[in-house]
């Protein structure tokens, strides 16, 4: 079986509960969404959206590789030394039967690895991931994406991945985002689960965004999560 990778290196968890683990991080290519609106993909620029997807010229290329083939030296020793492996995108679930072919390689030749994945909640994961994966990474859209709603909001894969360990990671731009997770999400998750993220996809952009979650995250009693790999590396990508 094979996946289309995009890219993989060694670095640190840039968001979330696990933040500043070190980590394996496995992207595979392709997305069912297009963050930052339809076009952005070729202009770069913001089509009804407050921000955009930082990777995206990354998820669009992607190269066929065997699941045997996928790690590198230095990745393979930093899952035995205990990193996290984590499978991002893009939207990985797009790949379901590679992915699991790759995570049965793993446990066949480094036990106990502890696997998260990334995933934007329109796809709902195989029984397979259900059971194995030890953190779900779900990063649900609103309408500050530039994707449409019926697209980026399923409610069945949302009250499944709820199921799960899940953190529900949400991008904020504006008070009035807070307002749609309220309204759309909160009744199919647990609130404790729920996470706020600035958008930003460079250091300025970013700067400009998290004082306002902040306040947000205090008010409401939620947790707060800035973005690690932004604040050290900019825009740059694979580090």
């Amino acid at each position: 079986m094979k996946l289309a990778i995009s890219e993989v290196f060694y670095s640190i968890q840039g968001e979330g509960m696990t933040v500043g683990y070190p980590s394996v991080f496995v992207r595979l290519g392709g997305c069912n969404l297009m963050c930052g609106g339809m076009g952005t993909q070729n202009d770069g620029e913001l089509h009804n959206a407050t921000w955009r997807c930082d990777t995206i010229e990354v998820w669009m290329k992607s190269q066929s590789k065997d699941v045997s083939d996928v790690l590198n030296d230095e990745c393979i020793n930093a899952l035995k030394k205990g990193s996290h492996l984590i499978i991002t995108g893009g939207e990985p679930l797009m790949q379901q039967e590679g992915m699991i072919d790759f995570i049965q390689h793993i446990d066949k030749t480094i036990p106990n690895v502890y696997i998260e994945i990334e995933t934007n909640g329109t796809i709902e994961p195989a029984n397979f991931l259900q059971r194995r994966i030890n953190q779900w990474n779900c990063s649900p859209k609103l309408a500050n994406s530039g994707n449409s709603k019926y697209i980026y909001f399923n409610q069945n894969v949302i009250e499944v991945v709820n199921k799960l360990h899940t953190q529900f990671k949400f991008v904020v731009s504006s008070e009035e985002d807070w307002q749609e997770i309220q309204v759309t999400y909160l009744k199919h998750i647990d609130k404790d689960k729920v996470w706020l993220m600035p958008s930003g996809e460079n250091q300025s952009l970013l700067n400009q965004t998290k004082g306002l979650v902040a306040d947000i995250c205090k008010r409401e009693y939620l947790k707060f999560t800035s973005r690690l790999h932004i604040e050290i590396w900019d825009k740059k990508t694979g580090v």
